[in-house]
């Protein structure tokens, strides 16, 4: 006879089987390289804290212009524990992001209504590499997913104190609502207009589906939801005029990139092709899809799921007002689905650095994984006590072992299958400093790309005292040194890129697998 546990004991023990995943997931990140990985963004916001501690106010000489929270948040933390902000960037955040999906799972309970499908969910979403590699590295998107986790939550119990008339507890949601939003907007005051836009956009849409399929109640309780809304874009456009100035500046980008859509449309050639790392990226185009066909396939189940609760709506076969959390995670699916729409066609023109559809995915399967889960749990139940039950279940637990492994792998970057190499060596380090403390105000060129050495050079705050500049991809007329390491040499080989034939320049330092080469006069004018 089996004993059945009580709702509380099986909410703790998802919940815990849910974390226990996600800090496994971190901690493989972390231990991976042995905190020995650097990436640009977390080079970036590492200087911007330093700035912050350094000069002791928000908006510092290397300020993070698109938001304050994160660096003055590590900032503070540094300063509590007596850790550096390398040691926080690399070793504890990767550890605390896995926190992250204990509110995930209060989240997807509150949009399914189910603890099954609110847990499948969370694992889900911890095992799409897009999501995981922004969330463990030292980037803002741990707090900014954070509050726009809270901002779901909050949006999805206003609207049920608004279906339920109770004026109380609706305006405490829409209180801690407004709070998670500035939090988001403080963090990144462009992914906190996405998310204002995107839920603006989606309730307008809910307003129209539920004149067709609701009363007057359901209908009353999203318009009082897009005043909400409304209000949240206006703390937006204090935050960004009047609190925090330097974050308008991503306005301008966004004017280049609608400009520069307009000019491909007439005719222009793109000037970047986002899906050239495709090619070069990875070790073979086999691998690379070995390692996305786990998050294509939940991104296709998302679509499909929303589309079938979607023509149902508009049939008036299923009504919303039976499940408003899942009714609210349609809407913002479509909301956010707009928006990845937009970004392929900014990305693929050009107008922006390339990757902004990467930073819209891992929000879209933020809110369609509980759609699909949702339809998983329901079709568990109705068809696992036949005969091709066990079959199903075989099938799922090698499904989630292979989607487990390929993020794993892809958040990871890991040089086994990647040519994105994002890791560093001791000797490296060692010879970038060597050069740092011997050179003053010259070029060093660290390598193919700005992702490993530059980037972790930038983030120790190596050249603030020297005025050295650190060169990548191809060597400067005015570069006249270089460092090479057995490691660089590896990577140009994997990436089919000849390195500057070196042979006959000056060697001034070799620790054993790094050079530091000095080019040799070709005017006399040169040293």
């Amino acid at each position: 006879m089996r004993t059945r546990l009580s709702p509380r004991a099986e909410t703790w023990l998802l919940l815990g089987l849910v974390f226990l995943y996600a800090v496994l997931a971190a901690g493989y990140f972390t231990l991976r390289y042995t905190g020995q990985w650097t990436d640009s963004d977390t080079s970036n916001l590492t200087r911007a804290a330093r700035g912050i501690q350094q000069e002791g106010r928000l908006v510092a000489e290397d300020e993070y212009t698109l938001g304050f929270a994160f660096p003055a948040l590590t900032t503070t933390i540094a300063a509590v524990t007596g850790l550096s902000l390398t040691q926080l960037q690399l070793l504890v955040y990767p550890l605390v992001s896995a926190c992250l999906a204990l509110l995930a799972f209060v989240t997807y309970r509150e949009f399914t209504g189910d603890l099954a499908a609110a847990a499948l969910g969370v694992l889900l979403l911890f095992m799409q590499p897009d999501f995981l590699f922004v969330i463990l590295r030292g980037s803002h998107e741990k707090v900014t997913w954070l509050m726009q986790f809270l901002a779901f939550f909050l949006l999805a119990r206003s609207l049920r104190a608004a279906r339920a008339r109770r004026p109380g507890d609706f305006a405490a949601c829409v209180g801690l609502f407004y709070l998670a939003v500035y939090g988001l907007v403080a963090g990144n005051a462009f992914f906190g207009s996405a998310f204002i836009l995107a839920v603006g956009v989606s309730l307008l849409g809910g307003l129209f589906i539920l004149l067709r399929t609701a009363g007057l109640a359901s209908r009353a309780a999203v318009t009082r939801l897009i005043y909400v809304a409304a209000a949240a874009m206006v703390i937006w456009l204090l935050h960004i005029f009047y609190l925090y100035p330097s974050a308008i500046q991503f306005l301008l980008h966004l004017r280049n990139a609608l400009h520069r859509v307009t000019a491909v449309a007439l005719g222009d050639v793109a000037s970047a092709d986002p899906y050239a790392t495709i090619v070069w990226g990875w070790v073979s185009r086999s691998a690379y899809l070995a390692l996305v066909i786990p998050t294509f396939t939940v991104a296709g189940l998302s679509f499909l799921a929303w589309a079938r609760r979607g023509f149902g709506y508009l049939r008036g076969r299923e009504y919303p007002v039976d499940e408003s959390g899942t009714f609210l995670a349609w809407l913002l699916y479509g909301g956010f689905g707009l928006q990845m729409a937009a970004s392929l066609s900014l990305g693929r023109s050009g107008g922006v650095t390339g990757n902004l559809q990467l930073r819209f995915f891992p929000v879209v399967l933020m809110v369609g994984v509980p759609l699909v889960t949702k339809g998983l749990t329901q079709l568990w139940r109705k068809y696992s006590p036949r005969r091709g039950g066990r079959l199903l279940a075989v099938a799922t637990v090698l499904f989630v072992l292979w989607m487990s492994g390929a993020s794993l792998l892809k958040a990871t970057n890991d040089p086994a299958l990647s040519n994105y190499w994002m890791f560093w060596t001791r000797p490296e380090v060692a010879s970038v400093a060597w050069a740092d403390g011997h050179l003053q105000y010259r070029r060093i060129w660290l390598g193919l790309d700005g992702i490993r050495l530059s980037s972790q050079a930038l983030a120790a705050g190596t050249g603030l005292r020297s005025g050295n500049v650190f060169d990548v991809w191809g060597v400067g007329l005015d570069t006249r040194d270089l460092v090479v390491s057995d490691v660089e040499r590896d990577l140009s080989l994997r990436r089919s890129h000849l390195l500057l034939d070196l042979r006959g320049e000056y060697l001034v330092y070799d620790n054993g697998s790094v050079a530091h080469y000095h080019l040799r006069p070709r005017t006399p004018y040169q040293k």
